[in-house]
C-alpha cells in the first residue's frame, strides 16, 4: 500500500456525493426567490425557539445528496492481510492489536477495521477511490442543502456555499412549506433531489421578514465552496472579520478561497477575527496548517503543532512551522464557534493558537468540540484509501489531551441558532462573539 494524504478529519462522509463534476447554471431555468410581505406569516414564536432541537446538519446529510446517503460504491475486493498488518505495525495502538487474528471471512473492509480498532478509536475508516475523489474535488449532487420537518414544512437548517440552492437565494430559516405544489416534508425533498436535471419550484415562508417567497431550482451535480468571508461590525462598531469555514477538505481549492477572504481582511486592516466551525468535520493537515499561517505575523518559524506517532515510527513524526504570507494578520484576538461537530483539524487550530495568545484571546463559543487529538495517513490498495489512526496531534506546549473536546471560554455556552442565517450579527452564536469583543463576556 502507497502512502497517500494526511488527514484530520471526524469522519469524511460529510455534506458529499457520488457527482460527475460541476455544472454551469447558466444552462438551467432556476429562478432566485421573489419575495412578497404578507400578515399571514409570523416571526418565530418563543415556543418555535425553545421547542426546536437542531440536528447537526453534517449528521443528516441526506438532502444535500442525489443518491445513496452513506456512499457506498458497488463493493469492491479490498486486502485484508495488508490491513491487519497496518493495524500490527502504523497504527497508533499498534502494540494493543489482537494477535494472530483471523480475517479471512470478512467481506467488507470497515467491518474489518472496525473489529480491529482500538478502544479509543471512534475513527479509523475505509473509502472507494471514487468516493474519495469526489470528497477532495468539491463535488455534490442534488439541492445543497439540509432541512428538518417542523409543522408547516421543512426547515433549512444548512446552505452550503455555490449550491444550486444557494444561488437562487434560499436561506437557512427558512420554511419549506410546498415543493412542486404539494406540502413539503423532508422525504419529499430528498427524493425531489434525486431527481437530477428536472426542475423543482419551491414556496418559502421567510418568518424573519414576514415574507412568502417562490423560486424554482434543478437538482444537479455541482461544485460548492466551503469559506466566506467578511467583515462586519460589534454594536460599539468596532470593525471585524468573519470566515465561515465549513471543511478542510480540498487542498488548493480551499486555500484559494480561504485566500480570498484573508485578502479582504489583509485590506481591511483586520485586528480580530471570528472563526465559523461549528459544522467542520476536519480535513487536510496542510489545510488546517496554511490557515494557521495567515492568523499571525508575530511567530514566524515558530511551532505551530507536531504530528506525533508511535514508538516504532517516531521517524514519520513531523513539525509543522508558522510562515509568513502575503495576507497574514497580526491578530490580537480568535474567536471561534464551535459545536460537537466541530472536530480534529478544526480543533488542532483552536489548539496550536493557545500557547501565542492569552486565555480571553483565544474565544471558544458555543458548544464543547468533538474531541479527536489524532489523525490518520491513508493508504490504498488500489480499490479503497484506508484512513487508520497514526499519530497524535500536540500543539507547541506538547497538550493533545482532549479526547472529550476542548471546552467553551466560560459563560460562553450558546446554542447553535437555525433561525438566521450563519454570518448575521442577530444570529446568536456569532452575536455573543461580537458582544464579547465589546464587552469581554458572551452574554
Amino acid at each position: 500500500m502507497n502512502l497517500r494524504i494526511t488527514l484530520l478529519t471526524s469522519t469524511l462522509l460529510l455534506f458529499t456525493a457520488c457527482g460527475a463534476g460541476g455544472s454551469s447554471s447558466s444552462k438551467y431555468k432556476d429562478s432566485k426567490m421573489s419575495c412578497q410581505p404578507t400578515t399571514s406569516v409570523n416571526i418565530f414564536s418563543k415556543t418555535d425557539i425553545e421547542t426546536f432541537s437542531i440536528d447537526n446538519p453534517i449528521n443528516e446529510p441526506k438532502i444535500l445528496l442525489a443518491n445513496n446517503p452513506t456512499l457506498t460504491t458497488t463493493p469492491l475486493a479490498f486486502d485484508k492481510k495488508g490491513i491487519y498488518e497496518l493495524f500490527q505495525t502504523e497504527y497508533y495502538w499498534a502494540d494493543e492489536t489482537a494477535k494472530n487474528f483471523d480475517y479471512s471471512t470478512y467481506t467488507s473492509p470497515q467491518a474489518l477495521i472496525n473489529d480491529l480498532k482500538n478502544s479509543k478509536d471512534r475513527w479509523s475508516f475505509a473509502m472507494t477511490k471514487e468516493d474519495y475523489g469526489n470528497l477532495t474535488s468539491q463535488k455534490s449532487g442534488g439541492f445543497g442543502f439540509a432541512c428538518q420537518d417542523v409543522t408547516d414544512g421543512c426547515h433549512v437548517t444548512y446552505v452550503r456555499i455555490d449550491s444550486p440552492a444557494d444561488k437562487i437565494g434560499l436561506k437557512r430559516s427558512d420554511v419549506i412549506t410546498k415543493i412542486n405544489g404539494k406540502k413539503a416534508t423532508h422525504d419529499t425533498i430528498y427524493k425531489t433531489g434525486k431527481e437530477l436535471e428536472k426542475i423543482a419550484t419551491l414556496t418559502v415562508n421567510r418568518k424573519n421578514t414576514h415574507e412568502t417567497c417562490n423560486g424554482s431550482v434543478t437538482p444537479r451535480d455541482y461544485t460548492y465552496k466551503v469559506a466566506k468571508g467578511e467583515v462586519i461590525h460589534t454594536p460599539k462598531n468596532e470593525k471585524v472579520g468573519y470566515l465561515r469555514l465549513d471543511s478542510f477538505m480540498g487542498a488548493e481549492s480551499i486555500v484559494n478561497q480561504i485566500d480570498e477572504a484573508f485578502n479582504n481582511f489583509k485590506k481591511e486592516s483586520i485586528k480580530k477575527l471570528v472563526i465559523d466551525l461549528r459544522y467542520n468535520g476536519g480535513g487536510s493537515v496542510t489545510v488546517a496548517s496554511k490557515l494557521l499561517d495567515k492568523l499571525s505575523t508575530t511567530h514566524i518559524n515558530k511551532e505551530q503543532f507536531t504530528l506525533a506517532w508511535n514508538d516504532d515510527y517516531k521517524k514519520n513524526n513531523s513539525t509543522y512551522r508558522f510562515e509568513k504570507d502575503s495576507n497574514s494578520l497580526d491578530l490580537e484576538q480568535i474567536l471561534f464557534l464551535t459545536t460537537q461537530g466541530s472536530a480534529s483539524a478544526s480543533e488542532l487550530v483552536i489548539s496550536a493558537m493557545k500557547p501565542y495568545l492569552s486565555e480571553e484571546n483565544v474565544v471558544i463559543i458555543g458548544d464543547r468540540t468533538h474531541g479527536k487529538p489524532v489523525g490518520m495517513g491513508g493508504k490504498t490498495d488500489g480499490n479503497y484509501y484506508y484512513f487508520l489512526i497514526n499519530f497524535v496531534v500536540k500543539n507547541s506546549l506538547g497538550f493533545y489531551d482532549y479526547f472529550e473536546g476542548l471546552p467553551v471560554t466560560s459563560g460562553c455556552d450558546i446554542e447553535d441558532d437555525p433561525f438566521h442565517e450563519m454570518g448575521d450579527p442577530k444570529e446568536s452564536m456569532l452575536k455573543a462573539a461580537l458582544l464579547y469583543i465589546d464587552t469581554g463576556s458572551c452574554k
